[in-house]
């Protein structure tokens, strides 16, 4: 079972980054590492088998393989089923804008994402999601990829159900 977790885990956002981008002058792969605590320093292992309660750091890479520099680019980061995003991890290497998902990457909106509740007496609230609702994560950059191998980093953590 373990393993096939892990194949799930890993091996579905790898699909998704290389469908999109196969024929694009910027090419994308994304990397999963399982995060090890050893003496309080954190370490990390690429991903092959994952067991429940570890923590991913999936880290997403682009370069640009044209001729010209590339604006806007907007990169989109899955948290794959069994796993729940941790809140605050996410970051970039440069300037970009984040937005999130709790709808399968249908749409995306900034944080905190809030949601009207009716309580059971009738009354109206506001409902911040968690972080562990998200389904994806999106960053645009402000900064275009320089021409002839510019990169962008892009990371973020899940925690294994």
């Amino acid at each position: 079972m373990k393993k096939f977790i892990a194949a799930a885990i890993i091996a579905v956002p790898m699909f998704a980054l290389s469908a999109t981008y196969a024929d694009a002058p910027v090419h994308g792969k994304m990397e999963a590492f399982v995060v090890e605590l050893n003496d309080n320093k954190e370490s990390l292992v690429a991903a092959k088998d994952v067991e429940p309660n570890e923590v991913l750091e999936y880290r997403l890479t682009y370069v640009n393989k044209g001729e010209s520099s590339i604006a806007g680019l907007t990169v989109v980061g899955p948290v794959p089923k069994g796993t729940i995003y941790l809140g605050n991890t996410a970051s970039a290497n440069g300037a970009a804008s984040l937005r999130v998902s709790i709808d399968g990457g249908q749409t995306f909106e900034s944080e905190p994402v809030i949601r009207d509740v009716v309580k059971s007496n009738g009354e109206l609230i506001e409902r911040i999601v968690p972080p562990e609702e998200y389904t994806h994560l999106q960053w645009t950059a402000e900064d275009a990829i320089k021409a002839s191998g510019g990169k962008q980093f892009y990371k973020y953590r899940v925690r294994v159900k």
